[in-house]
């Protein structure tokens, strides 16, 4: 029987081609425009290598300082020093690992009378190690002794080593970062630049470079952001009290300042959202993707519901037929469901591959900035980024929901019409 529904959903749409393939395509085009919203937002939001541990991850990307007993609103807002990084969120009892991280910058990265390049270096320690986690495709990450001692090693993205060795299996070699011999701990798959908290090209321990006198402001701020990986995600309160506690106690050792987060540490969505020295509306940030989704749904929706219930008035005098040859109404309901499954489902698939194609093609419209403009690295898309089947079912049932409703109801109200109304189309 289903089959049969199938065969004469099938007939009905090849006999007004026009319709279906308008109706097709405004279905499509409604899913492609919001699944390639949901993907620019969940590239940055969803568990994925390296930043595997996203769900479990605050972050501080910024801080303040004022003079104790400031009311006039007025700071300085920058990054934190390693004396602040330590002393307020790496002597964090109730978290995981806490790592500091400075921000990609520009360095030489060379080989004596050899190749040379130009790579994105960032400096952090041994506990940014495990909170990402990478693919090694030769050695290994450096180790604490050698973070702490500030032993000049270094890990490498397989692009730069390739550019500067021809190959990636170079672990125990040297290299030059701006004249400054370090040795090769390991080397990593490259990283894609929307993974922003993890991404570089080149890896060294902040220990190793002047990154420590790289402060002002009494030693409280400097070029390091603090991420803090949580057992668990309800632990984020406890370590944002903790944080809170500690804070208190760093500012009570300073003479004339005071530092402070405004609402920091972050989750994941409100630290995308996160300027300098302002505090993110995650709430109006939300509300504005639901707004911008339901226009994206209601608009073509309304469109094609009403194209299907002008196609399925004209087909009034044959559900009048087929109702006095012995068609009950629940067949003739049933017919009409699987006719608009039909329509959707194809809709479906071609909006979700116009989605992924847009996506790649577009790929630095919808992921580009200042920031990725200054990097070397690329904005890889992996299938873990791209993949959003419950957003995909949401918005094929939602077209499903209104394609059965503009052609259901008339439907539904012919095959409980009398014959002869049915027929005549009354």
């Amino acid at each position: 029987m289903i089959r049969l529904y199938f065969q004469q959903a099938l007939y009905h749409l090849r006999e007004n081609p026009i319709i279906t393939w308008v109706s097709v395509i405004g279905t499509a085009l409604a899913i492609c425009m919001i699944m390639v919203l949901v993907i620019t937002l969940q590239v940055r939001m969803v568990d994925c290598e390296p930043e595997v541990n996203r769900s479990r991850t605050l972050y501080v990307s910024a801080m303040s300082v004022r003079v104790k007993g400031d009311t006039s609103g007025g700071s300085s807002n920058a990054r934190m020093s390693i004396r602040t990084g330590r002393e307020c969120f790496q002597a964090l009892t109730s978290a995981e690992a806490v790592t500091l991280v400075s921000m990609p910058e520009k360095v030489r990265a060379s080989l004596p009378a050899g190749a040379k390049m130009t790579a994105d270096m960032v400096q952090t320690d041994d506990a940014f190690w495990h909170i990402f986690q990478f693919r090694y495709l030769s050695g290994k990450a450096f180790t604490k002794e050698e973070s702490d001692a500030g032993q000049p090693c270094a890990v490498l993205s397989a692009t730069v080593a390739r550019r500067l060795f021809g190959t990636t299996d170079v672990a125990g070699q040297t290299v030059q970062l701006n004249h400054v011999e370090y040795r090769v701990s390991g080397v990593v798959a490259d990283v894609s630049v929307l993974a922003t908290s993890a991404y570089a090209q080149v890896w060294v321990p902040y220990n190793s470079t002047d990154a420590a006198q790289m402060s002002w402001r009494d030693d409280t701020m400097g070029q390091m952001r603090a991420v803090i990986l949580a057992h668990s995600s309800t632990d984020f309160p406890k370590i944002r009290e903790e944080a809170e506690q500690l804070r208190r106690k760093f500012n009570d050792s300073l003479r004339d300042l005071e530092v402070f987060y405004r609402g920091q540490p972050d989750a994941q969505f409100a630290n995308l959202y996160r300027s300098w020295s302002s505090t993110p509306d995650t709430r109006a940030v939300i509300l504005r993707y639901v707004v911008i989704i339901l226009i994206l749904l209601l608009v073509p929706a309304i469109n094609l519901s009403s194209m299907t219930l002008s196609r399925m008035r004209r087909r009034m005098a044959e559900i009048g037929v087929r109702k006095a040859f012995g068609a009950t109404s629940g067949e003739l309901v049933r017919q009409v469901f699987f006719e608009n499954l039909l329509l959707t489902l194809l809709a479906g698939i071609l909006g979700l591959l116009m989605s992924y194609a847009a996506t790649f093609l577009l790929n630095s419209f919808l992921f580009g900035n200042m920031m990725s403009a200054y990097l070397s690295g690329e904005t890889t898309l992996t299938p873990g980024m791209l993949l959003s089947p419950w957003v995909f079912l949401a918005a094929f049932g939602f077209c499903l929901l209104m394609n059965i409703l503009s052609s259901g109801i008339p439907a539904w109200r012919a095959s409980r019409m009398n014959i002869t109304d049915a027929i005549n189309q009354r």
